[in-house]
């Protein structure tokens, strides 16, 4: 992976996490990773499209395509949530 996917991982997670900590006060950290992989992860896409949609010309250009970008980000996140899981559960 290349340091524009990073970035790019970076950005949408701001998203998601600002999206998601809601729910994991209000039911608590299991409510939060679900958040985080489904809906946080849909919204955050939208919010980076509405905020960021020029920058997907960059990725493009770097040979990344938008579809490559989404699909690696939720596999990235979901080694996060189940990181995140295992370490709660303990």
């Amino acid at each position: 992976m290349t340091w524009a996917f990073w970035k790019y991982y970076l950005d949408l997670t701001k998203f998601n996490l600002a999206i998601s900590v809601l729910p994991a006060f209000v039911v608590g950290p299991s409510g939060g990773i679900f958040m985080f992989l489904t809906g946080g992860m849909g919204l955050s896409l939208i919010a980076y499209s509405f905020f960021h949609a020029n920058e997907y010309y960059l990725y493009y250009n770097l040979g990344l395509t938008k579809l490559r970008l989404v699909l690696t980000s939720s596999i990235v996140n979901i080694g996060v949530a189940v990181l995140v899981g295992a370490i709660l559960a303990i």
